[in-house]
């Protein structure tokens, strides 16, 4: 029988989203901000992909909110990416504060954000020794060793320390760079130690989940009341925005069966149950371990049986689906097990009329309304008569319909002459407020 810890100490440690400005309110820049009565601070230089990039921040200067927002047009990642196409981010500190999903939530609803899709979202798991009692670092020398193989992901990082008594792993990483899903292990506690920054929101959520007693000294008592340093490891799924749904499987007489397609969005990670589910989702397709084992003069030797089997025994490894699992987590009963499934590459719509009426928002913070109706004086002058007649359609249709379009067509063509004050035209005419 394996033995569960009371409480399991699993959170979101990242989480970015990308979004678009909604027409109404754009541009959502540091002044909007400034004007809603946020405190924001602002950095003189934004990102590869992004001019712009700035936090809002509390009265103690916690950061609460990054947002990177006006796309670079010659980043070589523009592709995919609109005026509209913003980043937003909840700093470390706030994942661990309650409900982080709720908050992100909240904000984009107020201030009218259109959500696109998750961009990334890491999910971890504290602990300290693995349900079935192996202890991590022993767990990840073995499986350098040889006595396990992975199933999935077969991109391999160690990082670790070399000595006269033999090699200690305290990381290691599966997934290409450009996975949609990477996976983990690491000492937490070890790279706690090792960090620029204290991060004290990790340590309380510890101390929460009976990891630690006291988060200062990073102490426990153990079973016999003796006082000792844990060392607290740590699996990580970070899922990345090639990311689409979750297919969920129902568990048959050990067949998979397909049940229902779920959308990859934040409902899905709004509550500690969920991130649960998660993870153990996760787990169960990217954290999957197999016995070494090998076919020889005996059925099925395993690796630990060939050092007392004569040498006239032939060493032949087994296929990884045929060798017994490696017990490391247990799983909740009766849980559907989902699987991630990857989107086809999809770029935002972008329709002229989009544009132009973003351009007009911006163009009107900065121009008097009476020196743009005076512009659009000259500019409706300098239209001639017989192109507008060109465009006049058969039927019922008006002359101010006939001159959208001519306003349209000369957008097209010459982006040289005032096209902000062609898209204050158009958006005037379009509500009958000239002519």
């Amino acid at each position: 029988m394996l033995n569960r810890p009371p409480k399991r100490c699993v959170n979101i440690d990242w989480l970015e989203v990308y979004v678009l400005e909604s027409n109404d309110r754009f541009p959502c820049n540091a002044d909007y901000y400034r004007r809603q009565g946020y405190l924001v601070k602002e950095r003189e230089y934004g990102t590869r992909v992004y001019k712009e990039m700035f936090e809002i921040v509390d009265e103690q200067n916690n950061p609460l909110i990054e947002i990177r927002r006006n796309p670079a047009s010659g980043s070589s990642e523009f592709q995919g990416l609109s005026e509209m196409s913003s980043h937003i981010r909840l700093p470390n500190w706030m994942l661990y504060q309650g409900k982080p999903i709720d908050f992100l939530r909240d904000f984009l609803l107020k201030h009218d954000y259109i959500f696109k899709r998750i961009y990334r979202i890491d999910i971890c798991y504290d602990f300290e020794y693995f349900d079935s009692g192996d202890q991590p670092a022993r767990f990840a020398r073995r499986y350098l060793e040889g006595k396990f193989r992975k199933i999935n992901q077969c991109h391999l990082t160690a990082h670790g320390f070399d000595s006269w008594n033999g090699c200690d792993y305290n990381s290691l990483s599966w997934g290409s760079p450009s996975s949609m899903v990477s996976t983990k292990l690491y000492n937490k506690t070890l790279e706690l130690k090792e960090a620029k920054n204290d991060k004290p929101w990790i340590k309380t959520a510890w101390m929460l989940a009976g990891l630690i007693d006291n988060p200062c000294s990073m102490t426990k008592l153990d079973t016999k009341g003796k006082l000792y340093n844990p060392e607290i490891w740590r699996v990580e799924f970070s899922m990345k925005s090639e990311a689409d749904g979750w297919i969920v499987y129902e568990m048959q007489n050990r067949k998979k069966v397909r049940k229902q397609a779920i959308p990859h969005k934040l409902e899905m990670f709004d509550s500690p149950d969920k991130v649960w589910a998660r993870f153990q989702n996760l787990a169960y397709h990217y954290f999957h371990f197999k016995h070494v084992e090998y076919i020889g003069g005996r059925k099925g030797l395993c690796a630990e049986a060939l050092n007392v089997v004569h040498s006239d025994v032939e060493k032949k490894p087994q296929r990884k689906d045929r060798c017994r699992d490696k017990m490391l987590f247990k799983f909740d009963e009766n849980l559907e097990f989902a699987q991630l499934i990857a989107a086809p590459p999809s770029s935002p719509k972008r329709t002229k009329d989009d544009i132009l009426r973003r351009r007009l928002l911006e163009y009107k913070l900065h121009h008097p309304m009476e020196d743009i109706r005076k512009a659009c004086d000259v500019l409706l002058k300098s239209i001639d008569g017989l192109e507008k007649l060109r465009f006049i359609p058969l039927g019922d249709e008006t002359e101010r319909l006939a001159m959208q379009l001519a306003l349209s067509r000369k957008i097209e063509g010459d982006k040289r002459y005032f096209f902000e004050i062609i898209a204050e035209i158009k958006a005037l005419l379009a509500n009958d407020k000239l002519l």
